[in-house]
Protein backbone atom coordinates (compact mmCIF):
# COMPACT_ATOMS: atom_id res chain seq x y z
CA UNK A 1 0.00 0.00 0.00
CA UNK A 2 1.24 3.44 -1.13
CA UNK A 3 -0.08 6.13 0.60
CA UNK A 4 0.70 10.08 0.08
CA UNK A 5 -0.55 12.52 2.67
CA UNK A 6 -1.12 16.10 1.46
CA UNK A 7 -1.22 19.32 2.65
CA UNK A 8 -0.21 22.95 1.95
CA UNK A 9 2.91 23.27 3.84
CA UNK A 10 5.05 22.61 7.30
CA UNK A 11 4.78 25.42 9.07
CA UNK A 12 4.64 24.44 13.26
CA UNK A 13 0.64 24.53 13.07
CA UNK A 14 -1.99 21.98 14.48
CA UNK A 15 -2.89 20.67 11.41
CA UNK A 16 0.81 20.58 9.23
CA UNK A 17 1.48 18.66 12.21
CA UNK A 18 -0.99 15.90 12.51
CA UNK A 19 -0.21 15.00 8.86
CA UNK A 20 3.24 14.90 9.76
CA UNK A 21 2.36 12.79 12.24
CA UNK A 22 0.09 10.19 10.47
CA UNK A 23 3.24 10.01 8.07
CA UNK A 24 5.80 9.35 10.41
CA UNK A 25 3.30 6.71 12.27
CA UNK A 26 1.90 4.87 8.96
CA UNK A 27 5.73 4.12 7.71
CA UNK A 28 6.35 2.76 11.41
CA UNK A 29 3.31 0.36 10.76
CA UNK A 30 5.38 -0.78 7.45
CA UNK A 31 3.26 1.69 4.79
CA UNK A 32 5.00 2.97 1.82
CA UNK A 33 4.39 6.74 3.09
CA UNK A 34 4.95 10.00 1.24
CA UNK A 35 4.40 13.49 2.35
CA UNK A 36 3.70 16.31 -0.03
CA UNK A 37 3.72 19.78 1.15
CA UNK A 38 2.34 21.27 -2.02
CA UNK A 39 3.69 24.71 -1.52
CA UNK A 40 6.35 25.18 1.29
CA UNK A 41 8.39 23.10 3.53
CA UNK A 42 8.97 24.80 7.28
CA UNK A 43 10.05 24.00 10.46
CA UNK A 44 8.22 20.81 10.93
CA UNK A 45 10.49 18.93 7.37
CA UNK A 46 13.14 18.19 10.98
CA UNK A 47 10.09 16.06 12.35
CA UNK A 48 9.65 14.19 8.70
CA UNK A 49 10.88 10.54 9.32
CA UNK A 50 13.99 9.29 7.02
CA UNK A 51 11.65 6.39 6.11
CA UNK A 52 9.12 9.09 4.90
CA UNK A 53 9.62 9.97 1.57
CA UNK A 54 8.95 14.08 1.07
CA UNK A 55 7.91 16.14 -1.53
CA UNK A 56 7.43 20.08 -2.30
CA UNK A 57 6.39 20.65 -5.87
CA UNK A 58 6.58 24.14 -4.96
CA UNK A 59 2.51 25.73 -5.99
CA UNK A 60 2.16 29.51 -6.46
CA UNK A 61 -1.39 29.54 -6.42
CA UNK A 62 -4.27 26.94 -7.00
CA UNK A 63 -3.89 27.25 -10.31
CA UNK A 64 -0.11 26.40 -10.77
CA UNK A 65 -0.36 24.45 -13.38
CA UNK A 66 3.42 23.28 -13.53
CA UNK A 67 3.56 22.22 -10.05
CA UNK A 68 0.76 20.59 -10.19
CA UNK A 69 2.09 18.15 -13.54
CA UNK A 70 5.26 17.70 -10.91
CA UNK A 71 3.09 16.50 -8.32
CA UNK A 72 0.87 14.55 -10.85
CA UNK A 73 3.72 12.70 -12.08
CA UNK A 74 5.51 11.40 -8.74
CA UNK A 75 2.28 10.02 -7.92
CA UNK A 76 2.35 8.08 -10.82
CA UNK A 77 6.24 7.35 -10.99
CA UNK A 78 5.96 6.44 -7.00
CA UNK A 79 2.78 4.05 -7.62
CA UNK A 80 0.61 6.21 -5.14
CA UNK A 81 -2.90 4.72 -4.51
CA UNK A 82 -3.96 6.88 -1.57
CA UNK A 83 -3.97 10.96 -1.31
CA UNK A 84 -4.86 11.63 2.52
CA UNK A 85 -5.79 15.02 1.55
CA UNK A 86 -5.59 17.36 4.73
CA UNK A 87 -7.84 20.34 4.88
CA UNK A 88 -8.12 22.69 1.60
CA UNK A 89 -5.89 20.59 -0.12
CA UNK A 90 -8.83 17.73 -0.89
CA UNK A 91 -9.39 20.60 -3.78
CA UNK A 92 -6.12 19.49 -5.59
CA UNK A 93 -6.36 15.72 -4.64
CA UNK A 94 -9.67 15.91 -7.01
CA UNK A 95 -8.18 17.57 -9.48
CA UNK A 96 -5.87 14.86 -9.46
CA UNK A 97 -8.19 12.20 -9.27
CA UNK A 98 -9.98 13.63 -12.37
CA UNK A 99 -6.45 12.68 -14.17
CA UNK A 100 -5.72 9.52 -12.52
CA UNK A 101 -8.99 8.02 -11.39
CA UNK A 102 -7.74 4.91 -9.89
CA UNK A 103 -6.58 7.06 -6.79
CA UNK A 104 -8.40 6.81 -3.81
CA UNK A 105 -9.01 10.28 -1.86
CA UNK A 106 -9.42 10.23 1.93
CA UNK A 107 -10.53 14.19 3.45
CA UNK A 108 -8.84 15.21 7.08
CA UNK A 109 -11.07 18.17 7.90
CA UNK A 110 -9.44 20.16 10.98
CA UNK A 111 -11.51 23.26 10.20
CA UNK A 112 -10.37 25.15 13.27
CA UNK A 113 -13.01 27.46 13.44
CA UNK A 114 -15.75 24.56 14.40
CA UNK A 115 -17.79 27.36 16.64
CA UNK A 116 -18.30 29.38 13.20
CA UNK A 117 -19.14 26.40 11.01
CA UNK A 118 -22.37 28.45 9.94
CA UNK A 119 -20.42 30.93 7.87
CA UNK A 120 -18.53 28.30 6.47
CA UNK A 121 -18.27 27.47 2.59
CA UNK A 122 -20.11 24.23 1.19
CA UNK A 123 -19.89 24.81 -1.62
CA UNK A 124 -16.86 23.26 -3.14
CA UNK A 125 -16.32 21.08 -0.75
CA UNK A 126 -19.93 19.63 -1.44
CA UNK A 127 -18.49 19.29 -4.92
CA UNK A 128 -15.80 17.33 -4.16
CA UNK A 129 -17.76 14.75 -1.92
CA UNK A 130 -18.64 12.14 -4.74
CA UNK A 131 -14.96 11.58 -5.47
CA UNK A 132 -13.96 11.38 -1.56
CA UNK A 133 -14.14 7.66 -0.41
CA UNK A 134 -13.57 8.67 3.21
CA UNK A 135 -13.59 11.24 5.50
CA UNK A 136 -12.17 11.97 9.03
CA UNK A 137 -13.22 15.05 11.36
CA UNK A 138 -11.73 15.79 14.48
CA UNK A 139 -14.60 16.86 16.53
CA UNK A 140 -18.02 15.93 16.81
CA UNK A 141 -19.20 19.64 15.20
CA UNK A 142 -17.37 18.89 12.01
CA UNK A 143 -19.09 14.99 11.61
CA UNK A 144 -22.26 17.00 12.29
CA UNK A 145 -21.18 19.20 9.51
CA UNK A 146 -20.50 16.97 7.37
CA UNK A 147 -23.54 14.52 7.49
CA UNK A 148 -25.92 17.31 7.57
CA UNK A 149 -24.45 20.33 5.10
CA UNK A 150 -21.85 18.00 3.09
CA UNK A 151 -24.14 14.93 2.82
CA UNK A 152 -21.87 12.46 3.41
CA UNK A 153 -22.78 9.25 4.58
CA UNK A 154 -21.71 7.49 7.67
CA UNK A 155 -20.40 4.97 5.87
CA UNK A 156 -18.18 7.28 4.36
CA UNK A 157 -17.31 9.48 8.03
CA UNK A 158 -15.33 8.63 10.74
CA UNK A 159 -14.45 10.40 13.92
CA UNK A 160 -10.69 10.69 14.21
CA UNK A 161 -9.31 12.10 17.32
CA UNK A 162 -5.76 14.08 17.22
CA UNK A 163 -2.78 12.84 18.87
CA UNK A 164 0.33 14.03 19.91
CA UNK A 165 3.89 12.66 18.64
CA UNK A 166 7.28 14.39 20.56
CA UNK A 167 9.59 11.89 20.67
CA UNK A 168 12.83 13.63 19.29
CA UNK A 169 11.31 16.92 20.52
CA UNK A 170 14.08 17.02 22.80
CA UNK A 171 16.80 16.74 20.73
CA UNK A 172 17.86 19.84 20.02
CA UNK A 173 17.55 22.66 23.06
CA UNK A 174 17.61 26.61 22.96
CA UNK A 175 17.91 28.02 25.64
CA UNK A 176 14.78 30.28 27.28
CA UNK A 177 14.95 34.08 27.41
CA UNK A 178 14.81 34.82 31.14
CA UNK A 179 15.25 31.13 31.99
CA UNK A 180 16.06 31.61 35.71
CA UNK A 181 12.96 33.60 36.11
CA UNK A 182 9.60 31.70 37.54
CA UNK A 183 6.71 31.23 36.89
CA UNK A 184 6.69 30.68 33.55
CA UNK A 185 3.48 30.90 31.35
CA UNK A 186 3.72 29.07 27.71
CA UNK A 187 0.92 29.32 24.95
CA UNK A 188 1.74 27.07 22.15
CA UNK A 189 -0.24 28.64 19.03
CA UNK A 190 0.39 30.30 15.56
CA UNK A 191 -0.41 33.83 15.41
CA UNK A 192 -3.33 34.13 14.13
CA UNK A 193 -6.26 35.94 15.16
CA UNK A 194 -8.27 33.24 16.32
CA UNK A 195 -6.44 32.21 19.40
CA UNK A 196 -7.22 35.42 20.78
CA UNK A 197 -3.61 36.46 22.08
CA UNK A 198 -4.93 39.61 23.13
CA UNK A 199 -6.94 38.04 25.38
CA UNK A 200 -3.80 36.32 26.97
CA UNK A 201 -1.82 39.49 27.20
CA UNK A 202 -4.58 41.10 29.14
CA UNK A 203 -4.73 37.80 31.60
CA UNK A 204 -1.07 38.16 31.36
CA UNK A 205 -0.92 42.05 33.07
CA UNK A 206 -3.30 40.57 36.00
CA UNK A 207 -0.84 37.81 36.74
CA UNK A 208 2.23 39.53 36.55
CA UNK A 209 0.56 41.85 39.57
CA UNK A 210 0.44 38.77 41.54
CA UNK A 211 3.75 37.11 40.61
CA UNK A 212 6.06 40.21 39.63
CA UNK A 213 8.92 37.58 38.13
CA UNK A 214 6.30 36.09 35.93
CA UNK A 215 7.59 35.13 32.06
CA UNK A 216 4.91 34.19 28.75
CA UNK A 217 6.69 32.40 25.88
CA UNK A 218 4.70 32.20 22.76
CA UNK A 219 5.65 29.78 20.75
CA UNK A 220 4.05 29.32 17.13
CA UNK A 221 4.45 30.51 13.28
CA UNK A 222 3.70 33.67 12.33
CA UNK A 223 2.78 35.42 9.20
CA UNK A 224 4.51 38.95 9.92
CA UNK A 225 1.12 40.57 9.25
CA UNK A 226 -0.90 43.05 10.84
CA UNK A 227 -2.36 40.73 13.66
CA UNK A 228 1.58 39.69 14.40
CA UNK A 229 2.30 43.46 14.38
CA UNK A 230 -0.36 44.28 16.86
CA UNK A 231 0.97 41.60 19.16
CA UNK A 232 4.65 42.36 19.12
CA UNK A 233 3.57 46.39 19.15
CA UNK A 234 1.70 45.67 22.52
CA UNK A 235 5.13 43.49 23.84
CA UNK A 236 7.53 46.08 23.39
CA UNK A 237 5.27 49.33 24.21
CA UNK A 238 3.34 47.73 27.37
CA UNK A 239 5.46 48.09 30.76
CA UNK A 240 3.45 45.19 31.98
CA UNK A 241 4.43 43.55 29.42
CA UNK A 242 8.09 44.83 28.03
CA UNK A 243 10.51 41.63 29.04
CA UNK A 244 8.53 39.19 30.46
CA UNK A 245 6.52 38.11 27.24
CA UNK A 246 8.82 36.89 24.62
CA UNK A 247 7.71 35.72 20.91
CA UNK A 248 9.64 32.80 20.14
CA UNK A 249 8.40 31.71 16.87
CA UNK A 250 8.01 28.16 14.87
CA UNK A 251 10.37 25.81 17.81
CA UNK A 252 11.83 22.26 16.80
CA UNK A 253 12.29 22.15 20.90
CA UNK A 254 8.36 21.86 21.90
CA UNK A 255 8.73 19.31 24.20
CA UNK A 256 11.81 21.05 26.51
CA UNK A 257 9.87 24.28 26.53
CA UNK A 258 6.69 22.17 27.89
CA UNK A 259 9.21 20.74 30.36
CA UNK A 260 10.57 23.71 31.25
CA UNK A 261 7.14 25.57 32.04
CA UNK A 262 4.78 25.25 35.04
CA UNK A 263 1.05 26.02 33.18
CA UNK A 264 0.68 26.00 29.61
CA UNK A 265 -2.03 27.95 27.89
CA UNK A 266 -4.96 28.23 25.36
CA UNK A 267 -6.71 31.79 25.00
CA UNK A 268 -9.00 31.08 21.62
CA UNK A 269 -11.73 32.20 20.33
CA UNK A 270 -12.43 28.94 18.03
CA UNK A 271 -10.67 25.74 18.31
CA UNK A 272 -11.52 21.96 16.59
CA UNK A 273 -9.27 19.68 18.44
CA UNK A 274 -6.29 21.50 19.78
CA UNK A 275 -2.71 19.19 19.27
CA UNK A 276 -1.36 21.80 21.61
CA UNK A 277 -3.76 20.93 24.35
CA UNK A 278 -2.57 16.81 23.46
CA UNK A 279 1.15 18.00 23.85
CA UNK A 280 0.51 19.88 27.84
CA UNK A 281 -0.96 16.54 28.73
CA UNK A 282 1.89 14.61 27.32
CA UNK A 283 4.74 16.89 29.30
CA UNK A 284 2.34 16.37 32.32
CA UNK A 285 1.94 20.68 31.95
CA UNK A 286 -0.91 21.80 34.12
CA UNK A 287 -3.36 23.71 31.85
CA UNK A 288 -5.57 26.32 31.51
CA UNK A 289 -7.82 26.73 28.21
CA UNK A 290 -10.75 28.67 26.56
CA UNK A 291 -13.84 26.18 26.90
CA UNK A 292 -14.22 26.44 23.13
CA UNK A 293 -14.25 23.53 20.48
CA UNK A 294 -13.69 19.98 21.87
CA UNK A 295 -11.35 21.37 24.71
CA UNK A 296 -13.60 20.76 27.10
CA UNK A 297 -13.95 16.83 25.86
CA UNK A 298 -10.19 16.69 26.18
CA UNK A 299 -10.07 17.92 29.57
CA UNK A 300 -12.93 15.75 30.79
CA UNK A 301 -15.36 18.81 31.64
CA UNK A 302 -12.51 20.29 33.74
CA UNK A 303 -11.54 17.77 35.90
CA UNK A 304 -8.00 18.05 33.96
CA UNK A 305 -7.00 21.31 33.89
CA UNK A 306 -9.03 24.63 34.11
CA UNK A 307 -11.57 25.89 31.71
CA UNK A 308 -12.54 29.37 31.15
CA UNK A 309 -14.83 31.38 28.97
CA UNK A 310 -13.62 33.06 25.60
CA UNK A 311 -12.46 36.45 25.51
CA UNK A 312 -12.94 36.98 29.23
CA UNK A 313 -9.04 38.18 30.37
CA UNK A 314 -10.18 38.39 34.10
CA UNK A 315 -11.78 34.65 34.51
CA UNK A 316 -8.53 33.97 32.11
CA UNK A 317 -5.90 35.44 34.75
CA UNK A 318 -7.89 34.24 37.95
CA UNK A 319 -7.68 30.45 36.20
CA UNK A 320 -3.57 30.70 35.87
CA UNK A 321 -3.11 32.53 39.51
CA UNK A 322 -5.13 29.79 40.67
CA UNK A 323 -2.93 26.94 39.23
CA UNK A 324 -0.30 28.64 40.32
CA UNK A 325 -1.43 29.33 44.07
CA UNK A 326 -2.45 25.84 44.05
CA UNK A 327 0.41 23.28 42.36
CA UNK A 328 -0.70 20.37 43.90
CA UNK A 329 -4.25 20.46 43.04
CA UNK A 330 -2.83 21.67 39.59
CA UNK A 331 -0.41 18.41 39.61
CA UNK A 332 -3.00 16.16 39.87
CA UNK A 333 -5.01 17.04 37.23
CA UNK A 334 -2.00 17.18 34.75
CA UNK A 335 -1.74 14.01 35.98
CA UNK A 336 -5.18 12.88 35.25
CA UNK A 337 -4.69 14.74 32.09
CA UNK A 338 -1.40 12.64 30.55
CA UNK A 339 -3.59 9.68 31.71
CA UNK A 340 -6.38 10.80 29.63
CA UNK A 341 -4.67 11.53 26.17
CA UNK A 342 -2.83 8.02 26.83
CA UNK A 343 -6.14 6.35 27.09
CA UNK A 344 -8.54 8.19 24.58
CA UNK A 345 -5.79 10.04 22.00
CA UNK A 346 -3.20 7.37 21.43
CA UNK A 347 -1.32 6.87 17.93
CA UNK A 348 -2.17 3.07 17.91
CA UNK A 349 -5.71 3.62 17.69
CA UNK A 350 -5.54 6.08 15.24
CA UNK A 351 -3.22 4.60 13.12
CA UNK A 352 -5.31 1.47 13.12
CA UNK A 353 -8.44 3.11 12.52
CA UNK A 354 -6.90 4.96 9.44
CA UNK A 355 -5.54 1.99 8.15
CA UNK A 356 -8.56 0.19 8.40
CA UNK A 357 -10.24 2.57 6.51
CA UNK A 358 -7.02 2.11 3.73
CA UNK A 359 -8.00 -1.46 3.33
CA UNK A 360 -11.63 -0.78 2.58
CA UNK A 361 -10.50 1.69 -0.26
CA UNK A 362 -8.18 -1.02 -1.95
CA UNK A 363 -8.16 -3.97 -0.47
CA UNK A 364 -5.90 -5.25 1.87
CA UNK A 365 -2.10 -5.54 0.64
Amino acid sequence: MRVMAMIDSLIAAGAERMAVNIANALAEAGIESHLCATRIGGPLEEFVSPDVKLFVPGKRCSRDMRAFLRLRRYIRQNGIEIIHAHSSSLFWAVMLKFTLPSLKIVWHDHFGFSDWLHVRETFYLRMAMPFTGHSFVVNEKLMNFARERLKVSESKLSFLPNFGDLTGDRSKVEPLPDSDMKPKLVCLANLRMQKDHDNLLDAFRLVSGRFDTARLYLVGGHFNDDYYRHISGRIVSEPELKGRVHILGSRNDVAAILDACDVGILSSLSEGLPVSLLEYGMTRLPVVCTEVGECSFVLDGGSCGELVPPQNSAALANAIIKVLENPEEAQAKAEKLYNRVVEYFSKDEAVKKIIGVYKSLVGDR
